[in-house]
């Protein structure tokens, strides 16, 4: 069996998943909270709040690598991406992967609440990121619309100015007062497609037998089949993970490190020491997908595909 590369700080720290099926990055974060934004006399952590959102947009679009806050903050000094400091260039972050591959600017407003703009910006299926009310200057990125389209509670957020992540709307601040607003191919849950159940194939019942005998855990064989509804390549870590009944990630179990073609399905195999463990009432097997491997990556850079079923496997062990 191939040789797991998953340590228990991996499982420690990923034992809960973000609610969030889109980047988030904190602004305060200790990583780069420190560093010198842009030329300017500031911090990421006190004015880094456009740099960050940008991030997470750079990060979830499937022609970047990993983008993260300080590794934004460093291209942009040397590709004329800020102004007079620490102002940004809007349109210069999309050129990370050259002009018409990836992030592009698209559009702006500077009028106040206008619903009709964001809603129709977010049915395109762009992400924008809106300078909010009541902050004298505090931008955001709006994900998703979730109701009326004249309703700030109706736009969900990712606020960096959290230092932890939790859900909220644009009703937090009361509404916008200026926006940007990027297209990409965005790496979140419409990206990829199970066409099949996890299909589990543990060893034979005499097999079974023998590895009790020795007292060693049960292996089994897992096969996935992985579809890219994208039109562009995407490439990074596809891990498989034991999940519990509350949807919190128990323990990685394997890994396969693979690029999918655009409109393009991939065959996934992997090794599970112990396939027992899911005779644990509720645990469920699920795919994780990482721009990049860490032994202790990001709780909130990585997409914990819907669970699709079992295939093959009960819990008595018969198949």
């Amino acid at each position: 069996m191939k040789k797991l590369l998953m340590t228990l700080s991996m499982t420690a720290f990923l034992c809960v998943l973000a609610a969030q099926s889109f980047n988030w990055y904190s602004q305060s974060d200790t990583r780069w909270k420190q560093n010198t934004l842009g030329t300017s006399r500031s911090s990421i952590g006190k004015s880094g709040c456009v740099l960050s959102c940008l991030s997470m947009l750079l990060n979830a679009e499937a022609s970047n690598p990993r983008v993260t806050p300080d590794k934004l903050n460093t291209w942009l000094r040397g590709n004329s991406g800020f102004a007079r400091g620490n102002l940004m260039r809007w349109e210069v972050p999309g050129d990370i992967d050259g002009k018409g591959l990836g992030l592009e600017l698209v559009s702006q407003i500077s009028k106040a609440n206008d619903w009709e703009y964001l809603s129709n910006e977010l049915t395109k299926g762009n992400k924008v990121i809106v300078k909010v009310a009541g902050r004298r200057n505090h931008w955001v990125l709006v994900i998703r619309q979730e109701g009326a389209a004249n309703s700030p509670a109706s736009y969900v957020i990712n606020d960096p100015g959290m230092k932890e992540y939790e859900r909220r709307t644009l009703a937090h601040f009361g509404g916008f007062r200026a926006a940007r607003s990027y297209s990409g191919n965005w790496l979140d849950e419409d990206a990829f497609n199970l066409t099949s159940e996890i299909y589990v194939s543990p060893i034979e019942t005499y097999e079974t037998f023998l590895y009790e005998l020795i007292n060693q855990p049960s292996p089994a064989d897992v096969y996935v089949t992985l579809k890219n509804n994208l039109s562009v390549e995407i490439s990074g870590y596809f891990i498989l993970g034991l999940f519990d009944k509350d949807d919190n990630l128990l323990r990685a179990i394997d890994y396969e490190q693979a690029s999918i073609l655009a409109q393009a399905s991939i065959d996934l195999l992997y090794e599970m020491p112990d396939y027992t463990s899911l005779n644990e009432e509720g645990a469920d097997l699920r795919i994780i997908y990482s721009k990049h491997f860490s032994s202790m990556p990001s709780k909130n850079e990585i997409l914990a595909l819907p669970s699709t079923g079992l295939l093959n496997y009960t819990n008595d062990s018969t198949h």
